[in-house]
């Protein structure tokens, strides 16, 4: 197989490892927020947001220490987060089907779309993909491919962020 798709699958995978510490890590520091969130959805029940959240941390770094330090002991924790991703993606997908319109709960205050859907699949595919490929052996290599997946995070933080400031903008500002 060519290096690119190893590569491709371990920037994937480090984005997703990035999401989930930030967004567990963010879950954990907004507890109240968390259970509301759940609440408004109706699948689960509220008293799950802990725990998710402790997953997500747990997962998230464990995933990007593996690519970062061991390579080859990235399969476990590349399992988990596959396997997370994965019902992340059915939980959203359940979500837009039966309650659209809900916050997602992901980053912010912003509805559950299949956006949301489409990125927790890719997600789920990048991470399966560096289980199955591996992560690239040689340091600069990898240290290059989690680069592009901190790019990715930041990215994906940072143009809704520049988005939505952009339609808050008045006209009168540039009077």
């Amino acid at each position: 197989m060519h290096p690119f798709w190893s590569a491709a699958m371990t920037a994937l995978t480090a984005f997703g490892a990035i999401l989930l510490a930030v967004a567990g890590v963010a879950h954990a520091a907004r507890p109240r927020e968390h259970r509301a969130v759940l609440r408004a959805h109706r699948l689960l029940p509220p008293f799950v947001a802990a725990p998710a959240a402790g997953a997500e941390v747990l997962v998230g770094t464990a995933t990007l220490a593996s690519l970062l330090t061991e390579p080859a002991a990235v399969v476990p924790p590349a399992v988990a987060q596959t396997a997370l991703y994965c019902a992340f993606a059915g939980y959203a997908a359940v979500l837009r089907t039966r309650r659209a319109g809900v916050p997602c709960g992901c980053f912010g205050t912003a509805a559950v779309s299949w956006a949301v859907v489409a990125r927790a699949v890719a997600l789920a595919a990048g991470s399966a993909g560096c289980v199955v490929l591996g992560a690239p052996a040689a340091a600069p290599d990898r240290g290059a491919c989690v680069a592009a997946g901190v790019v990715l995070a930041m990215a994906n933080h940072l143009i809704p962020a520049w988005r939505e400031a952009g339609g808050r903008k008045s006209g009168r500002a540039f009077r």
